[in-house]
């Protein structure tokens, strides 16, 4: 655990650009503990349904994106991740 945190330390102090895939329970919980102690990281999530923790009350979906928004993470939904098409990272500013 030391080594990733230490890892994850170097990259915040480059202001390194990260991507979660999956913004369900584990991809929001992940994304927003990586803002919360790894101040320098850009962060990104992206997800092939429509918002964020998908099987939620919408009310919840909509709590947790609006926090995001507040902490500067990027949210793209309705977008299916393919790592071998080079198309989407440019459209997600990458």
């Amino acid at each position: 655990i030391l080594e990733e945190y230490a890892a994850i330390g170097k990259l915040a102090e480059k202001k390194a650009t990260v991507l979660v895939v999956g913004a369900g329970f584990i991809g929001v919980e992940w994304i927003t503990e990586l803002e919360h102690f790894f101040k320098g990281l850009q962060l990104t999530i992206i997800d092939a349904l429509p918002n964020c923790l998908g099987p939620l009350p919408a009310k919840a979906a909509n709590y947790c994106s609006r926090y995001m928004k507040r902490h500067g993470i990027k949210e793209f939904y309705n977008l299916k991740y393919n790592a071998k098409d080079p198309e989407i990272f440019k459209g997600i500013g990458m």
